[in-house]
């Protein structure tokens, strides 16, 4: 965001650079951060088509945003998110821990939840622990809203 003076709901005054890939993978590959890319269906007709598709059969919007973790890391600590949440795996392998809600409370949240450690979700919590897969390319993986979950990438099986 370059204009100082717009606010993060004011698309209108944005102006966009370019980065150069090299920086950006030296970067995410040697601090083991996650690379998140906001609304790529907003630069993708692919994707734009796939999310029209998906509105017309599930009778709501659809959003979506692109992950890069490097190999061996966890892009986010264990949380909630306030909606529902289809994950399409296009490359690479991730283990996914996914939790039952920790109440009837926060079921269907409407709100996200702060970040968690595994230690207050597991013990602290006593959150069942439901699911715990490696996913593929071509995989697809669903966790209802105010469900727990994390991720870690992982080397191929």
């Amino acid at each position: 965001r370059k204009n100082r003076s717009s606010t993060p709901d004011d698309d209108d005054n944005l102006e966009y650079a370019v980065a150069n890939p090299q920086d950006i993978w030296s970067n995410v590959d040697t601090s083991h951060c996650t690379l998140r890319l906001l609304r790529p269906h907003e630069h993708n007709d692919s994707i734009h088509t796939m999310l029209s598709l998906l509105e017309s059969e599930f009778g709501c919007m659809v959003g979506s945003n692109a992950y890069l973790t490097p190999l061996h890391s966890q892009g986010f600590a264990p949380h909630y998110d306030d909606v529902d949440v289809f994950i399409l795996q296009l490359e690479g392998y991730k283990r996914w821990r996914v939790y039952a809600p920790p109440n009837k409370m926060e079921t269907l949240p409407r709100e996200s939840s702060r970040d968690y450690t595994e230690k207050e979700v597991e013990e602290d919590m006593g959150c069942e622990l439901i699911m715990d897969l490696m996913i593929g390319p071509g995989d697809v993986l669903y966790l209802p809203r105010g469900w727990i979950h994390q991720a870690d990438t992982v080397a191929r099986p």
